[in-house]
């Protein structure tokens, strides 16, 4: 679906989202041209934002953007493409046209939130800030209704569910699990069954210390091991930063998510991008196909 939006307030939009899109930008042209050198358009799984040109140009340019999106590029984050106006792309325009398509993945850090109260509704706002995709659960639909209402940071979304377990099985592969719901029994079957997925990278349980020692006891009584219950972070939230206020107790545990993603980073010292002599020679390709079709027009 295409938008009048402009490619750099829906890079705004796309950001905030937590979405994965690729930004086409023309760097180079020869002949006759839709749109000069350094137009832009963003493209995403469902929609296109702003033009390069339009016709079937653009058509090829977005095939090439989502297929980068569904993997099928070879992982690539950078692809330089040339377009002659004529056979790749059915146009009669005469000339040719080099685009870089450049892949930003949706962010690695997925988030679940289960439970609406006010820490929760306090803590998605500060999450609101981070490149992170948030799922926030509840059962309780007039709090669902009214978080909607409200408007939230546009990469929360909400769901509602009669049970809020159900929602488990639809959470990806190492996601941070927050349980914080208003009902301790359900918040040891939801951290029960985040256990039995055995594929969170983190579980955190708003509550007390007296809290944590009797989930824990529980938790052994359902034999898991030592290193399943260790697991489970409770009270969630980095205790150098205290208060009982529901926007203290959001900061804290909004710090230690922070903490949590920025562990394990390291500097890859593979190649990547595109050379210089790529895009040199991509650049060549396109003078000597403009030349020898002005040649082949005298």
């Amino acid at each position: 679906m295409m938008s009048s939006m402009s490619w750099i307030q829906a890079l705004a939009e796309v950001e905030k989202a937590a979405q994965a899109w690729v930004i086409a930008t023309v760097i180079g042209t020869q002949g006759s041209a839709p749109r000069e050198s350094s137009s832009k358009m963003i493209i995403t799984a469902n929609h296109s934002f702003d033009t390069i040109g339009g016709g079937q140009l653009e058509y090829a340019v977005c095939q090439k953007a989502r297929d980068m999106l569904n993997g099928e590029h070879t992982g690539a984050s950078h692809v330089l493409e040339n377009f002659p106006l004529a056979a790749k792309t059915n146009q009669c325009c005469g000339g040719a046209v080099s685009v870089l398509l450049e892949y930003f993945p949706e962010p690695a850090t997925k988030i679940t939130i289960f439970g609406m109260g006010h820490v929760a509704s306090t803590l998605v706002n500060v999450l609101g800030n981070m490149q992170a995709k948030i799922s926030w659960i509840d059962s309780r639909e007039n709090l669902a209704q009214d978080q909607t209402i409200k408007g939230l940071p546009s990469n929360v979304t909400p769901f509602l569910y009669k049970s809020m377990l159900d929602h488990i099985d639809h959470m990806s592969h190492n996601e941070i699990a927050l349980v914080m719901t208003h009902d301790h029994a359900l918040d040891y079957q939801l951290v029960e069954a985040l256990l039995d997925r055995k594929d969170c990278r983190f579980i955190g349980l708003i509550g007390s210390k007296t809290k944590a020692l009797r989930f824990k006891k529980r938790l052994v009584s359902a034999s898991f091991n030592s290193a399943e219950i260790e697991s489970v972070h409770c009270p969630v939230g980095l205790p150098d930063v205290a208060g009982k206020k529901p926007f203290e107790i959001a900061i804290s545990i909004a710090a230690q998510i922070i903490q949590i993603t920025q562990q394990n980073k390291t500097e890859t010292k593979k190649r990547s991008g595109l050379t210089w002599k790529e895009i040199n020679n991509t650049l060549s390709d396109v003078k000597e196909i403009s030349e020898t079709k002005e040649n082949s027009e005298v």
